[in-house]
């Protein structure tokens, strides 16, 4: 078994190949913890691993509190894999105090604490992905064959920084009051939905942050689709960072890739890869007058940042005015003649090579005045959340 914490996806990312490599089971911690009716005992023979963000040069207080529950027989194989922007410290020799691990491991992946420093630029996200997912395989295999290695990278002055920065760090910076949402926030709930500790409430339609379990892993943060949310008032003009998950069925090539050398490329990477989406996983919805291709939308890709949908229009069709609540809209008409339709009975004409962009809340309408099919593009940012809706019938 694998037992994972992770807020912005690295650590994910590295238990569930190591599960992957090993033939094992990736596990979230906080799950694991919510369903624990008693403590677990590991028996001889097992194996069980760890995986972690470091937090301040040590592991975050909530990794140690669940591994306190965890029993380890001396013959069961232990190890511990942690994340961490640079260095480790001395995280290791923290977490040896609750479990007794026989090999550890230190992975360099993009820094995701934006309190005190930006991200990555993303060359430099890149190169630590593709670093981190080249050394998996040798790491997995060790922990295949039980080999007792200690592979952690504890930086300069390791004991200063874990054993006095990190308790000041504690007591100084981890305050949720400094959490707050400005006023681009929406109320979509998506910082309640990823927190992992579920101490964010939505209060008036605005996030609120409970003091007692937030372990400061800047999930809400990183997360929020409109980079709404705020931790004091550095966090405004830097970035934000992701893992970038994508589907196993999809294939990801790296922009450098050579063409003979895709088909054996592993499925991960950075935020600057190719994601493929085959035409099986188009999603076709219609009905007697419109059908709608949906190309790239939250149902075949990770992505909610943009949605791509092909709308076939046939002669005489019409789509009702409506409006994209919280989303801008770009159309591009490939074919025909067409009217947009606006408020106050105002309408534009709309031919093939047209562009129009729409902004938040825009009502728009579109009738079909040509003699043939009318057929345009519309690209959505952030993605549209329909994925259940139909075609509107007129």
């Amino acid at each position: 078994m694998i037992y994972y914490f992770s807020g912005t996806g690295n650590s994910q990312y590295v238990a569930e190949k190591i599960a992957e490599y090993t033939k094992d089971t990736a596990v979230f911690m906080p799950q694991a913890f919510d369903r624990m009716q008693s403590d677990i005992s590991v028996e001889e023979g097992e194996t069980v691993g760890v995986v972690f963000p470091v937090y301040a040069w040590a592991p975050p207080a909530f990794v140690m509190d669940f591994l306190s529950h965890i029993h380890v027989n001396k013959k069961a194989f232990t190890y511990a894999v942690c994340t961490c922007g640079d260095e480790a410290g001395k995280t290791m020799d923290a977490l040896h105090h609750v479990f007794a691990f026989k090999s550890a491991y230190s992975i360099t992946m993009p820094n995701t604490y934006i309190p005190m420093y930006n991200t990555d630029e993303p060359e430099l996200e890149r190169e630590k992905i593709n670093i981190a997912a080249q050394r998996l395989p040798k790491i997995a295999a060790e922990i295949s064959a039980h080999r007792e290695i200690f592979d952690v990278f504890e930086g300069p002055e390791a004991s200063f920084k874990t054993f006095i920065i990190n308790p000041l760090f504690s007591l100084f910076a981890m305050r949720t009051s400094k959490f707050s949402a400005d006023s681009t926030c929406i109320g979509c709930g998506e910082c309640v939905k990823n927190c992992p500790f579920h101490v964010i409430k939505l209060t008036s339609g605005k996030p609120v942050w409970q003091e007692e379990k937030c372990s400061m892993c800047m999930s809400c943060i990183m997360r929020c689709p409109k980079r709404a949310i705020q931790y004091g008032i550095g966090t405004k003009k830097r970035g934000r960072y992701v893992f970038p998950v994508f589907k196993k069925n999809q294939q990801v090539i790296l922009p450098d890739a050579e063409p003979e050398k895709i088909q054996n490329i592993p499925t991960v990477l950075s935020g600057s890869s190719i994601e493929i989406i085959r035409s099986s996983e188009i999603r076709t919805v219609m009905n007697p007058v419109v059908t709608v291709r949906k190309l790239y939308y939250s149902g075949n890709s990770e992505s909610d940042c943009i949605a791509v949908t092909e709308t076939h229009v046939k002669q005489g069709g019409v789509e009702p005015r409506c409006a994209h609540v919280s989303a801008e809209l770009i159309l591009y008409a490939l074919k025909g003649c067409a009217k947009l339709l606006f408020t106050g009975n105002l309408e534009r004409s709309f031919s093939a090579g047209d562009v129009v962009h729409f902004t938040e809340n825009a009502v728009y309408g579109l009738e079909n005045t040509d003699n043939d099919e009318f057929i345009y593009l519309s690209v959505s940012c952030p993605s549209v959340k329909s994925d259940n809706t139909e075609p509107r019938i007129v």
